[in-house]
């Protein structure tokens, strides 16, 4: 299909000017139009697109500067260039400030004359593409893109979502950091949903899932006969991402050998599959995740500084559960009502007892188990509401009682921090043997300053 005709107004109220200036831009691919004065621009603005404007300043009717505020008024994607045969430099001024794309004095160097238009038709083409993919961007985000999904009610979330505002429409690397479970892959996506990218591919990798020898043949690809079971041509996540966003989840895993390949990919923006002789380009958006603390392990030499500068342009931490407790009875009830849709069963719902226990839960798994926790609840409950009793089982918590015994031990799963115990201890002393923070303070053998201020680094009533 042929591009359309860029279209272009001439108004001077000289006519061997107007007819002067149409025979110099009659060229192909623009179509030429010419009027006398400001009112018919008017006119004309109203019943026709125009790609450009030229505008004498002074001419009857409205004049140019008046036209240059009504235009950017009115017809943002339209570019004005301004004429006069008095060209002065405050006069040129006043004209940008209105909005003008360039400002040429009488008489006109005509070859300069039609470098000025192409650049405006390239300007308001840039404008008017830009307009629709913001449109296509918005009607998209008023659906079901990622970015919607976030439950943000706590400040730590509602920073992260604003950082991903902020870098979305931008094709700076992104390197999300926090615990496993927190949900990085709903940030890395919510941050491709409101890209440019949008309509690619999005392609998510878990990099602790690759041996040293198989992570090349994974995220470049191979040709037939690479290597041994290279039996036909595969192509690589880089290759599968192409136009999108390629997600490295678990970045801090890759082997140092495989850092270097992929530092070279980043830099470079070309790879070349295993086997394949020519180099290939890579037009993706790269965001990668980590549950660990890479600065620690660049220092231990565990990780390439080079390749951790390339991937940490803007950070943004992803909070572990325990620090958005007011984000919890939002997921409970989102995904209690998300696995009854998906079993396809009447609708089931936490009473406020059960909703307290689970807002409570220290959440070592953070936002995953709490989902699975969740789903273990709905179909496992035979009534629409369920209790807290049903949710002290499945969480393994015995319900506090008033002639229920005080528990004397606190069970902790492998892989627990430090920091998780102390928690998990602090918050079974606090909450069941004493509320009295001196009493809690001797228990724990700390002082009551100390106490109060681990309850509020640990989120803890």
């Amino acid at each position: 299909m042929p591009e359309p005709l860029s279209r272009i107004l001439v108004a001077d109220d000289e006519v061997y000017i107007r007819e002067g200036l149409k025979e110099a831009l009659e060229i192909p691919g623009y179509a030429i139009e010419t009027v006398p004065d400001g009112d018919t621009v008017r006119a004309r603005l109203k019943q026709a697109h125009f790609d450009v404007v030229i505008l004498d300043l002074r001419m009857p009717g409205s004049s140019g500067m008046e036209l240059l505020e009504h235009v950017g008024q009115h017809y943002p994607d339209t570019q004005a260039i301004l004429l006069t045969a008095h060209g002065n430099v405050s006069t040129a001024v006043e004209a940008m400030k209105k909005g003008a794309h360039d400002f040429l004095t009488k008489p006109v160097d005509l070859a300069h004359l039609r470098l000025v238009v192409e650049r405006a038709i390239d300007r308001a083409k840039l404008v008017r593409e830009n307009r629709e993919l913001q449109s296509r961007l918005e009607a998209r985000q008023e659906t079901d893109d990622a970015f919607r999904r976030i439950v943000r009610r706590s400040a730590a979330m509602q920073r992260a979502a604003r950082l991903v505002k902020q870098v979305a429409m931008s094709d700076v690397p992104v390197l999300l950091r926090g615990e496993t479970g927190a949900g990085k892959e709903l940030i890395a996506r919510s941050v491709h949903d409101r890209s440019r990218r949008w309509d690619g591919p999005f392609v998510a990798v878990n990099c602790g899932g690759f041996t040293e020898d198989l992570f090349a043949s994974e995220l470049f690809g191979h040709k037939r006969g690479a290597f041994t079971s290279a039996h036909a041509d595969r192509p690589g996540r880089f290759a599968l991402a192409e136009g999108g966003t390629l997600f490295l989840d678990e970045i801090g895993e890759v082997p140092l050998k495989n850092q270097v390949e992929l530092l070279r990919v980043l830099e470079s923006r070309e790879f070349q599959p295993l086997g394949d002789t020519r180099v290939h380009s890579a037009d993706v958006r790269i965001i990668a995740a980590t549950n660990r603390h890479l600065e620690a392990a660049v220092e231990a030499g565990a990780f390439r500084d080079d390749l951790y500068y390339r991937l940490n342009v803007v950070p943004i931490d992803v909070p572990p559960l325990r620090d958005r407790r007011e984000d919890i009875p939002t997921l409970v009830e989102f995904f209690f009502d998300e696995t009854c849709r998906a079993y396809e069963l009447a609708r089931k719902r936490p009473d406020s007892a059960a909703t307290e226990l689970l807002t409570n839960h220290p959440w070592p798994g953070n936002v995953r188990e709490l989902r699975n926790v969740v789903q273990r609840l709905v179909v496992t409950s035979e009534s629409a509401l369920v209790e807290s009793r049903q949710v002290s089982e499945v969480l393994g918590e015995p319900l506090e009682t008033e002639d229920a015994p005080v528990a004397a031990s606190i069970t902790l799963p492998l892989g627990s921090t430090i920091d998780e115990a102390e928690r998990e201890l602090i918050r079974h002393t606090v909450q069941r043997m004493t509320s009295n923070r001196r009493e809690a303070a001797e228990i724990l053998g700390i002082s009551v300053r100390a106490l109060q201020y681990k309850l509020k680094q640990y989120g803890l009533r």
